[in-house]
């Protein structure tokens, strides 16, 4: 599996392996992660590896489908982490919930998480626990809707607000 282009490093999926039992992605992205594990994932990887940039949080949205177990509407957030140096090494993992729930947030551990938050909330409907100001980023307070959703209607008719 590679990520931007890069493989992510054998320390990042050992420690993922040996403590965290991650489950493969059937599209081939990052390891899935127990929501309930994701703080401390973070946590393990900025305080033992090393990893303190905050590369990337990106959501996608799932709806149900027939070919779903349960038949709920899922969201999958990515994330990833690298390390400081020429020789920069990449963490990467995924969560999954099911639309409305909440995932916790990693703005206290990276100060790069914060923005990238709102934007996924503001876009996609991620809501983000603990988060410090989860608000709207890109669109009016009054939008409705998350328009990277795959059940937001390609049609809306939207009036300029700029």
């Amino acid at each position: 599996m590679t990520i931007l282009g890069q493989v992510p490093s054998e320390r990042c999926q050992a420690l993922l392996r040996d403590r965290f039992e991650p489950r493969d992605c059937d599209t081939g992205g990052p390891p899935l992660v127990a929501v309930a594990r994701h703080v401390e994932l973070a946590t393990t990887l900025r305080d033992e590896l090393g990893y303190r940039i905050f590369g990337f949080v990106v959501a996608a949205h799932y709806p149900a489908s027939k070919s779903q177990e349960d038949g709920v509407d899922q969201i999958r957030i990515a994330y990833g982490l690298r390390t400081v140096g020429p020789s920069s090494e990449l963490a990467a993992w995924q969560v999954q919930v099911a639309l409305g729930e909440t995932v916790p947030t990693l703005a206290h551990l990276f100060a790069g998480a914060d923005w990238q938050e709102r934007e996924q909330y503001d876009l996609v409907g991620v809501r983000f626990e603990g988060h410090p100001d989860l608000r709207r980023l890109m669109l009016p307070e009054d939008w409705e809707g998350h328009p990277l959703r795959k059940d937001y209607a390609i049609d809306t008719q939207v009036p300029p607000w700029r």
